[in-house]
């Protein structure tokens, strides 16, 4: 694995790590009386006027105009998957499935609609190591949430919810990667700015509401972290490994977050749950495998020649 490689994963690994704290942030939301519309439109609005800021103190708006001048298509279209069908049906789902259920349910899907959707745009089937990696993937996120009681008690809508979320983002990385969105501050701002008007449309819908002054730092965090933190780290990461890559690679969050909380919290890891983490690893181990097995064969073909 050469080091642009390892960069890659070491951003992917990160956005798995911030995003992580999305579920925790939300919830504490929720209980100040913020509706999950309000969470979701206020902490990309933050988010979005910390970029411009930093943007504008480096002297890079004329970048940004330029950029968002000639990508507001590809930006539209990603930011819709990304920020809209992501955030606003993940923070739903919060509000009425626990928070294991959802990165459950989302990263269930979201890796699925990835290898699919890529394989699609491709216009080729699946192959062993692929099915096997997805297997792999999905069996391991199950094992690690199926001592989760609620889950055999989940409430419906937050389940279509939380699929219609991972679908969002499985698409989001094919489609980020497939357009050249990029990777950088100057993309997430663009991201951003169509994720605004989207998820303003929902908020209008469901009321103003302004915010507490004692719930301000948790927003600021959920925008600092898993907003522009997560999706710089992700499109940085898909600039440089494939969107599976990206996609198998933030499946460590689930084990980020029973790594904090045995240190934290001295929650103990189960058997179960640490046969799912060596699953995850092994769906990503299987994943880089397979690549590197292929360019080893391209490169052997070209260094022999034909043969008859």
């Amino acid at each position: 694995m050469d080091r642009k490689h390892t960069f890659g994963v070491i951003l992917a690994l990160l956005a798995a790590f911030f995003n992580g704290m999305v579920g925790i942030l939300s919830v504490n939301l929720f209980q100040s009386g913020l509706s999950p519309e309000a969470v979701a439109f206020y902490k990309c609005v933050v988010a979005l006027l910390i970029i411009v800021m930093l943007l504008a103190v480096t002297g890079q708006t004329a970048t940004l105009l330029s950029y968002v001048k000639t990508k507001w298509k590809a930006l539209s279209v990603c930011s819709f998957f990304g920020f809209f069908m992501l955030y606003f049906f993940e923070t739903a789902s919060y509000e009425t499935l626990n928070v294991a259920v959802v990165v459950f349910l989302l990263f269930g899907v979201s890796t699925l609609v990835t290898f699919f959707a890529n394989a699609l745009f491709e216009k080729r089937n699946l192959v062993a190591q692929e099915w096997m990696s997805v297997l792999f993937a999905v069996l391991g996120l199950y094992l690690i949430f199926m001592e989760n009681e609620t889950i055999a008690s989940s409430d419906n809508t937050g389940f279509v919810f939380a699929v219609l979320a991972g679908g969002g983002y499985g698409l989001f990385l094919v489609l980020n990667k497939k357009l050249n969105i990029g990777g950088g501050l100057v993309p997430v701002c663009g991201l951003l700015l169509f994720g605004v008007v989207y998820l303003f449309v929902p908020f209008s819908m469901s009321g103003f509401a302004g915010v507490e002054s004692n719930v301000w730092l948790t927003l600021l965090l959920l925008a600092l972290l898993p907003t522009i933190g997560g999706f710089w780290c992700t499109t940085k990461s898909l600039t440089i490994l494939k969107s599976q890559t990206v996609q198998l690679v933030e499946l460590s969050e689930p084990i980020f977050a029973l790594m904090l909380g045995f240190v934290f919290l001295g929650q103990l890891v189960s058997p179960m749950q640490m046969l799912g983490g060596g699953c995850i690893l092994g769906a990503i181990l299987i994943h880089e495998v397979k690549l590197s097995t292929l360019k080893s064969l391209s490169k052997r073909k070209v260094a022999t020649g034909p043969t008859r």
